[in-house]
């Protein structure tokens, strides 16, 4: 009776597990690879790949990637629900000589939402590249507020005759404390916390807000005809964003051939920015190319690879 009371939890399980999946062209564990590319006038006009690309989609998850030394893997606790999944971008040169030479970048990006992917309610950015840097945006959607905070640094004083004489002192804290779900880090010297709030920002005036890692997932669940505006959360901002479809084209990425459809995406704020997305035709709609202007020429970030990040 009791082994037929397991098998029968499991197969709910499961039965919850896929259908909760279904209405997603993407599942747990689906890890997107690209590489980005530069041609400009720094490149004398040729293509350069520059860093690998990595976008993964993990189910029912609430993970810091923030490596701090000797400690475990850091987990939130607890965020305004209690099923919460999330969107992990990763950056990184070091596979590219030429580019870790100008600037070395190790850069990380975790957005996440709630169990219908619908709200951003926490998103993480850490650089430990050459800026060291830790910014968490948080989302309260009980209060209807955005609050942005920030790893506590030791700033530099200048004291003496001629201001000849430096000390170091941790930053002070800012004007509002550090919410019970983000006191995961270890404390610093004089028991100091990790992060400090660095300030406040846009109220959250819509049912509905996203960011810009999700809402690239976002069109793959999506059939858009016209043009359409989504909130977008970025930094302590919340922005319209417009996505506009430009119609199929067929897309080359290196031996292969897509019958893809295009997209524009830029914000009412700065309509000058923008960038274009090619999502394949197929049912899972996978981003193929990233495309936009940098400085001096242009950026692409292609495809290149699909793995399920699981079965490593």
């Amino acid at each position: 009776m009791i082994r037929k009371k397991i098998i029968l939890f499991f197969l709910i399980l499961f039965f919850f597990s896929a259908k909760a999946n279904a209405q997603w062209p993407f599942s747990s564990g689906e890890t997107l690879h690209y590489t980005l590319s530069y041609r400009g006038l720094l490149t004398s006009f040729i293509w350069a790949d520059l860093a690998d690309v990595k976008m993964t989609f993990l189910l029912n998850s609430l993970h810091s990637n923030a490596k701090i030394p000797n400690q475990p893997l850091l987990k939130f606790q607890f965020i305004e629900n209690d099923i919460n999944h999330q969107f992990i971008l990763n950056v990184s040169t070091e596979n590219f000589i030429k580019a870790e030479m100008i600037q070395p970048v190790r850069y990380t990006y975790i957005t996440t939402l709630d169990a219908a992917l619908k709200k951003t309610i926490l998103v993480e950015e850490i650089d430990s590249g050459r800026n060291q840097s830790h910014y968490f945006l948080w989302l309260d959607w009980k209060n209807k507020q955005t609050q942005l905070f920030k790893k506590r640094e030791l700033e530099t004083i200048k004291s003496g005759f001629m201001n000849l004489q430096n000390k170091e002192v941790w930053e002070k804290d800012g004007a509002l404390g550090i919410p019970d779900f983000l006191n995961i880090f270890p404390l610093l010297e004089n028991n100091l916390s990790y992060l400090i709030h660095k300030e406040s920002g846009d109220k959250i005036e819509y049912s509905s807000v996203l960011d810009p890692l999700s809402l690239i997932y976002l069109l793959r669940t999506m059939k858009i005809n016209t043009k359409i505006k989504i909130p977008i959360a970025v930094a302590d901002d919340i922005r319209l964003y417009s996505i506009e479809p430009m119609g199929e084209e067929e897309l080359k990425l290196k031996a292969d051939t897509y019958q893809s459809t295009k997209y524009k995406i830029r914000t009412d704020e700065k309509k000058e920015h923008f960038y274009y997305i090619w999502l394949n035709n197929d049912d899972k709609k996978t981003p193929l190319r990233f495309a936009m202007d940098a400085p001096l020429g242009m950026l692409k970030i292609d495809l290149i690879q699909i793995k399920d990040c699981r079965n490593k």
